[in-house]
């Protein structure tokens, strides 16, 4: 499978929006797609502003970026978007009926040879594929947040998935400047949220259980593993709600014990303590 410079991507948030900029940094030509103009105003300003820091820096020409910008096109009606465009990939909410949607629709608008990766960070392509014409061509492409920031991108082969559709992935990755790294095969959380939820969960349970206070936890994490942040200080900021919900799809999937989710988290989501987002979490409890 050969993979041409013509991307759309389909939702326009913060992942769809920068992995949009990203591609047309590296001269794609790029369709980003929303149902909502509002939403695609957004992702263009936004864009164009993370971008525009970059030329005030000095690391990026002011050329460049006018010829990145004039790169993306949004479109509110999917359906020109789609029709001509050699790779796909969908950003929309971390919800099987929403993509179900979304991936329906592509399907009826691009022709069969056409690569369609999805950014699904919990549900993997397998559980997809059926909402998918020639699922041979499907795959996850999990990009990081920011996009325009964060180099590394997992690409997931799923049981259905082609050979050649994981090296059209894969090249495609390094084209637009990421680093690609592959899964071989379908594991919730594919590499690094398995490694950091995993994580986060012993963390959980040494608080727990009494072992160590919450803030000694963190500044262990942060000082003795060199993470940037606590597992705590991390969970505030990804929001404890979300935690809670990654946790329990990942024990709904596999079915392992060592994802539920802790007494610790759920009574702190109960009283509606959801971290940063709310002003309160496990910080507050320091």
């Amino acid at each position: 499978m050969s993979v041409s410079r013509v991307l759309c991507v389909v939702g326009a948030g913060t992942m769809g929006g920068q992995i949009a900029h990203q591609a047309a940094l590296h001269g794609c030509d790029v369709r980003l797609v929303s149902r909502k103009a509002e939403r695609l105003e957004t992702a263009m300003r936004d864009g164009a502003g993370l971008l525009r820091r970059r030329v005030e820096k000095g690391k990026l020409a002011e050329a460049d970026l006018d010829a990145a910008l004039a790169r993306i096109t949004p479109f509110t009606d999917p359906g020109p978007a789609l029709t001509g465009a050699r790779v796909v990939i969908e950003t929309v909410v971390e919800d099987r009926d929403a993509k179900r949607e979304v991936l329906e629709r592509i399907c009826q608008h691009v022709e069969d040879d056409v690569m369609i990766g999805t950014n699904s960070s919990t549900l993997p392509s397998s559980l997809l594929a059926a909402y998918v014409t020639r699922p041979e061509r499907f795959l996850n492409m999990h990009f990081f947040n920011p996009p325009l920031m964060m180099p590394l991108v997992e690409v997931v082969k799923g049981p259905h998935t082609a050979e050649a559709t994981v090296n059209a992935a894969l090249d495609f990755a390094e084209s637009i400047g990421k680093t690609p790294v592959l899964v071989r095969r379908e594991t919730y959380g594919f590499i690094v949220n398995r490694i950091l939820f995993i994580a986060m969960q012993e963390a959980f349970r040494l608080v727990e259980e009494g072992f160590v206070s919450i803030e000694d936890c963190d500044i262990a994490v942060r000082n003795g593993l060199g993470w940037p942040m606590g597992v705590f200080e991390l969970a505030d900021l990804v929001g404890l709600d979300v935690v809670e919900s990654i946790l329990a799809e990942g024990l709904a999937q596999t079915g392992e014990a060592r994802w539920a989710p802790p007494a610790i988290l759920h009574e702190h989501v109960a009283r509606g303590e959801l971290g940063r987002k709310t002003g309160q979490g496990f910080i507050g409890e320091r």
